[in-house]
């Protein structure tokens, strides 16, 4: 297996798996100086694939003139991505450079363009294209389904003496779903390649992280590290502010968000899980880092292109080696190590046990307004990312999926309410008052049902 094979699987996956593009379909290419080699390497796939390929050079000094409140680009170009069948962006990933890649962005998903965002790719950052799309999109989903479902997450770090840390978020799968990057984009989407990872935008956050792993353009060793403090979601302190890695933290971005008079580059702004195997080390590149499996990720920052409402001139991603997560007091990594039980996010009808609370105060139920559609007789749960993908998972297992189904089409559109009592008469013959009730709890749990009055704060 020689570099250049890998090269070409690599560049054929974005064009085909992950652009899903066609023969005589146009793709159009951003690059700089930096990411030239990578043009190079993905017109001459497409050449061979017979997918139409053009390159557009940005400098980078023409990336850094570029006012945050500038919304569109040149006409030739705004023409060339409404011409486009899918665009793929690698321009700089430094932070003066972030509004014109946003305008990239933001113009092509305007456009219902499909867009392949690689902010800082170079040829090894490519290379990792080259991996196990389906183990990818596997992982990418459990975790998504389990932070639909969880609500309270605790992220244990560790310094090099053994000293814990523990960051608690709160998600919230209903108003901040999860994104998923697990390579393949959807047509009006984008999606950060090289594949491999899950995130969610959190509600706050509260406690302490050890960043071990990496920061943008620096990876941290030996027992170098920061330590940072959380309050309501927002940075607070960071400690080892004479260190290396936080001189260059500072420089290279809260220097910057701060000279621009931003006041939310200390939000938090993510929390992500990295889950591509073949990225065997950190580069100190974010594109790459937060991909790397056995490692999760936070970011200070914009959230507002992930499903957030937090704009930022920076969005730092920093990452952490071997930590230890749990979700509702449930694994999702131990030490780094993947433990994720599907079988706890995957509610059974059989088992579930509603509280007792919530089953004495149920009179009357109502579709929540939160979308959902059946396939092969399964009700699935289905959102967006806040990036133009749809993503959708049963509701519950698969025997329970399918009578969910069953008993959702009971349920008025439209928002109101149906009494208990006509709901249990219209499945009767099927389900029992006891199964419709934990049937409905589970519904519930996916913020698919509620009771007249519930969410409207």
């Amino acid at each position: 297996m020689t570099n250049s094979a890998a090269l070409d699987r690599a560049a054929n996956n974005v064009i085909v798996r992950s652009l899903g593009l066609r023969p005589n379909q146009h793709l159009l290419i951003f690059a700089d100086a930096n990411s030239l080699p990578v043009a190079d390497a993905v017109v001459l796939e497409a050449q061979r694939l017979g997918v139409s390929a053009a390159v557009v050079y940005v400098p980078l000094d023409v990336q850094a003139t570029v006012a945050p409140e500038e919304e569109t680009l040149p006409l030739p170009i705004e023409s060339a991505i409404r011409e486009a069948d899918a665009v793929l962006s690698c321009l700089s990933d430094r932070p003066e450079h972030q509004s014109y890649r946003l305008r990239v962005l933001r113009s092509s998903w305007n456009r219902r363009t499909k867009l392949a965002h690689a902010p800082g790719m170079d040829l090894s950052a490519l290379r990792m294209a080259d991996t196990d799309y389906g183990l990818i999109g596997e992982r990418c989903m459990q975790l998504a389904q389990a932070l639909i479902l969880g609500r309270k997450m605790e992220i244990t770090t560790e310094d090099s003496r053994g000293q814990r840390y523990r960051l608690r978020v709160t998600v919230d799968g209903r108003n901040y779903p999860p994104g998923i990057t697990d390579g393949v984009i959807a047509d009006g989407a984008w999606a950060n390649l090289p594949p491999g990872e899950t995130y969610i935008v959190p509600r706050d956050g509260e406690g302490e992280i050890a960043i071990n792993g990496s920061i943008p353009g620096r990876v941290l060793i030996g027992a170098e590290k920061l330590i940072l403090t959380f309050q309501a979601g927002r940075l607070v302190d960071m400690q080892r502010q004479d260190s290396h890695a936080a001189r260059h933290l500072w420089q290279t971005q809260v220097a910057y968000a701060e000279e621009r008079g931003d006041p939310n580059w200390s939000n938090l702004a993510e929390v992500g899980f990295g889950v591509n195997p073949v990225i065997k080390r950190l580069v100190g590149k974010e594109l790459v880092d937060e991909k790397k499996s056995h490692t999760a990720h936070i970011a200070l920052g914009h959230s507002a292109s992930l499903g957030g409402d937090v704009d930022s001139v920076v969005h730092c991603d920093l990452v952490v080696r071997d930590p230890t997560v749990t979700l509702d007091g449930k694994p999702i990594l131990d030490r780094g190590q993947w433990r994720v039980n599907a079988s706890d996010w995957r509610l059974d009808l059989s088992t579930v046990e509603p509280p007792g609370e919530w089953m004495g105060s149920l009179t009357k139920v109502q579709r929540s307004g939160l979308r959902a559609t059946s396939d092969n007789g399964r009700l699935l749960r289905t959102w967006s990312d806040g990036r133009g993908r749809w993503n959708s998972t049963p509701v519950g297992a698969e025997t329970t999926a399918r009578i969910a189904a069953r008993l959702w089409n009971l349920l008025p559109e439209g928002g109101n309410a149906i009494a208990l009592s006509e709901l249990v008469q219209g499945v009767a013959a099927e389900l029992s008052y006891e199964q419709v009730l934990r049937l409905l709890w589970i519904m519930r749990r996916y913020d698919l049902v509620r009771l007249p009055g519930e969410f409207e704060d």
